[in-house]
């Protein structure tokens, strides 16, 4: 609690914290009221440089959102500091079991097609090659020692040869990072950037384990069903879970993270039906 007075007292706005609402991995986040605004501000833990290059890709797209918005969400940002303080957004997790899954499926579809639909300069965003590019690196020395390692890059290599055109894509659709309050809301944005639209769907049918009903909800909401090779999305949607293996073999590298403390057996255990 000291070491957060101590970041707050340095940051030249009135704050007050009103309580914790995660610790996660990499960073802590609480409620706050910043200039007497509903809050939450997000304090990076000690972070490895390439989720610190990510954080930058996320205030850029945080800003060119801002720009396209009357009212601002992003309302303080210090990169080197790794604080971000936004609005808070009312509402909830998105939970299939609370509400008509149907129905807000095809509302969810409706909201990716959204996203994909944004057009940015493609200099000004990030390109998801580049950050499974940044992940090979990292991991170079490993992957042909761990056959998961080395099966996820060669399904993510012939995936990006797909002729699928790149959209602007959120990269990470996971539960986490969907609310709900009469409309869809999506947040942490650092994974965002141009990708085949299809992971995405695949993301939402891996994190919410949609059955066939479900997806063809999803699909008419998104309104691109017939277009789509079924072989192809089922691939993305195995990439999704060897994307999260590569993801966490990644901070077990770059930080004092271990396999126990990342749930890597359990993970490893789901992915064995693909090898």
């Amino acid at each position: 609690m000291e070491q957060l007075k101590k970041i707050i007292s340095n940051i030249p706005h009135e704050i007050k914290i009103i309580r914790p609402l995660k610790k996660g991995l990499i960073s802590e986040i609480y409620l706050c009221n910043f200039n007497n605004v509903k809050s939450v501000i997000r304090l990076d833990l000690e972070t490895p440089d390439w989720i610190k290059i990510q954080r930058d890709s996320e205030i850029r797209i945080l800003d060119l959102n801002n720009n396209h918005k009357s009212e601002k969400n992003i309302l303080y940002h210090d990169l080197e500091k790794g604080i971000l303080i936004r609005r808070f957004i009312e509402g909830n997790k998105f939970n299939l079991n609370k509400i008509n899954s149907d129905e807000q499926l095809e509302l969810l579809g409706r909201a990716i097609k959204e996203i994909h639909k944004t057009n940015y300069e493609k200099d000004a965003i990030n390109n998801f090659s580049n950050a499974i590019n940044r992940y090979k690196e990292i991991l170079k020395y490993k992957i042909q020692k761990d056959s998961i390692l080395e099966i996820g890059f060669k399904m993510y290599e012939d995936l990006n040869h797909e002729s699928y055109p790149k959209v602007f894509s959120h990269n990470d659709l996971t539960q986490e990072n969907i609310i709900w309050n009469r409309k869809y809301v999506f947040i942490d944005w650092e994974y965002a950037g141009l990708n085949n639209p299809l992971f995405d769907i695949a993301s939402i049918i891996s994190s919410y384990s949609l059955n066939d009903q479900q997806i063809d909800s999803l699909w008419r909401g998104y309104g691109k069903k017939s277009d789509v090779d079924d072989e192809i999305l089922r691939k993305w949607i195995k990439f999704t879970y060897f994307c999260d293996y590569i993801w966490r073999i990644c901070l077990i590298e770059t930080s004092i993270y271990d396999e126990k403390f990342l749930n890597l057996d359990d993970l490893k255990k789901n992915l064995s039906i693909f090898l």
